[in-house]
């Protein structure tokens, strides 16, 4: 009898062990994915940051570019300028 009621209390032991160890090991992974899903969204924030600040350093070359380029037909607009008024 004794022996019967040991092995029924280690089943039940061991069902409950397992049933907890199930139910923690879905909270567990509902944790990771929230983790997951957090990461995820700060990689992409992340992402979208550096994109950004790429698009901006390509627009400031291109302005000074732009700027060297203006400067470049200023001065020859001011070449000709004086050219034409040397020859008349």
């Amino acid at each position: 009898m004794n022996h019967s009621l040991l092995i029924v209390f280690i089943f039940i032991n061991l069902f409950l062990i397992l049933y907890f160890k199930r139910k923690n090991s879905v909270n567990a992974k509902e944790h990771l994915y929230r983790v997951f899903c957090m990461q995820d969204q700060l990689i992409s924030e992340k992402n979208k940051k550096d994109k950004m600040n790429d698009s901006i350093n390509n627009l400031a070359a291109l302005e000074e570019n732009t700027q060297q380029q203006l400067t470049a037909i200023q001065l020859k607009l001011e070449f000709l300028h004086l050219f034409s008024k040397t020859n008349l």
